[in-house]
């Protein structure tokens, strides 16, 4: 249930900065502002959407700060009731004791995402935009800004809706054999609605294969560079990024951890790993990295086999090309500039349908990497899958298992159509399609669904 109180946080980042922003939202945001306001004019005298100058002031009466302050009106306002926007001057000290001042004067210190919740309470916002505010707020690139802005502007939400209209007017055909069997038309029969609900679970369908790329686009491509000692690999770390990230030594086994570091490829964020080599020797701590750098492999979206140009292919080289097995692959020739140029490059110990790419490098040359960046960029579609320059709007891993939810109802829904079943049990998966879709925009959640959705956001937002 909504709470009828007054509530108070500070809207922008803690910590030294120009300005900041306390927002308080409820019945008494204008009349809690009005007793601690001097100015002009009164916030209770102010019109909706007007900036007013003057001082805030403490308990005791004395200016606290000169402040700008706005005036929301319900409904016109981010959560539909009346808010107030108080902007003052950064740091710490002068934020913290507006807060104070305010609850003691009747607000109360809001939870993690209780104004957006309010919005969405409201009616001001659907829960698939609620939930694009605090994935706007997440964004770490501008594709994920893209979707995000994209879901907030009711991108998903609409086509939430499209397809649970074709979903209204194919349940209603299917209730309808079951209620008024002898009025209903025989040309539109089990096939035919079978084709229909082939239609609708084809488009679902084609959503949720789309989704792991279109994450991985909006929220990083998660990518490791993995082989035995020595040959390289935290050298190339640091030409990718330009600056010395990993500690490098001639002495074999100095990464003894997964080192991490982030570049941005045409929009995407690329998160590179340097993962601890492989090497006959290793001591115990040595082999506890190399444990950590077969997990990140293993987990890696692309991995980037290093190789060492200078030598042969090892045992050591076929074990660590053993752990992306599954994965596509750049082969990266370190120390290419130490080979003989007469002498043919070895065979990768990769299955040439998951390379990608191979290329040579020098990695402690200027620009001795610039082949290995291009491999890079060359992989991403690979990476992303086909629709690499769209966003796909879905913005939170519940969205995501309501969406599968809605295709597996279909797919029962659809196979029962074909199989010639009883309407009622395909009304039933139906009737479960729409639920799922529904709930992705907020219809009949319940109150501790919402809770955890918003319990995720910043406090203040």
């Amino acid at each position: 249930m909504l709470a009828n109180d007054t509530i108070v946080a500070l809207a922008t980042a803690p910590g030294e900065s120009a300005i900041a922003v306390t927002r308080l939202s409820g019945p008494d945001a204008i009349a809690i502002a009005s007793k601690l306001f001097r100015g002009r004019l009164s916030p209770a005298d102010s019109a909706s959407h007007r900036i007013l100058f003057g001082s805030f002031l403490g308990d005791d009466g004395s200016p606290l700060d000169s402040v700008l302050l706005s005036v929301f009106r319900s409904p016109r306002s981010y959560t539909g009731e009346d808010v107030v926007e108080i902007s003052s001057h950064g740091g710490t000290a002068i934020p913290r004791a507006i807060v104070d001042v305010l609850v003691r004067a009747g607000a109360r210190a809001a939870r993690p995402g209780e104004f957006t919740e309010r919005a969405f309470r409201n009616g001001k916002l659907d829960l698939a935009q609620a939930e694009s505010v605090a994935a706007l707020i997440r964004a770490r690139s501008e594709r994920s800004l893209r979707a995000a802005m994209g879901a907030l502007g009711g991108s998903l939400s609409r086509r939430v809706a499209a397809v649970d209209s074709e979903l209204v007017e194919l349940l209603a055909e299917v209730e309808a054999r079951i209620d008024f069997p002898a009025d209903v038309s025989e040309a539109l029969n089990g096939v035919e609605l079978g084709r229909r609900c082939s239609r609708i679970a084809g488009s679902v369908r084609e959503w949720v294969e789309r989704i792991p790329g279109a994450r991985r686009a909006q929220e990083g491509v998660r990518a490791a560079l993995v082989g035995r000692a020595n040959v390289g690999k935290s050298s190339l770390l640091n030409a990718l990024v330009g600056y010395d990230r990993a500690i490098v030594d001639v002495d074999p086994g100095t990464t003894r951890d997964t080192v991490e570091e982030s570049i941005w490829i045409e929009g995407v964020e690329l998160r590179i790993a340097d993962t601890a080599g492989l090497r006959a020797g290793a001591d115990r701590v040595e082999g506890l990295g190399v444990a950590r750098s077969a997990r990140a492999a293993r987990d890696c979206d692309l991995a980037v086999l290093v190789l060492d140009r200078s030598d042969g292919v090892g045992d050591a080289d076929r074990e660590a090309a053993s752990w992306v097995e599954d994965r596509p692959v750049v082969v990266a020739w370190n120390k290419a500039d130490l080979s003989a140029g007469s002498v043919p490059r070895p065979r990768a110990p990769v299955s040439g349908a998951r390379i990608v790419e191979e290329v040579e490098t020098v990695a402690v040359r200027p620009g001795g990497a610039e082949s290995l960046l291009g491999a890079l960029r060359s992989a991403m579609p690979r990476v992303l899958g086909e629709h690499v320059g769209e966003e796909i709007a879905t913005t939170s891993v519940r969205q995501e298992g309501l969406l599968m939810e809605a295709l597996a109802a279909l797919e029962r829904a659809e196979a029962g159509l074909g199989a010639d079943q009883s309407y009622d049990l395909i009304a039933v998966d139906l009737a479960d399609a729409r639920r799922a879709l529904g709930e992705i925009v907020g219809r009949g959640v319940d109150d501790d669904v919402t809770a955890a959705v918003f319990a995720r956001f910043c406090i203040g937002k």
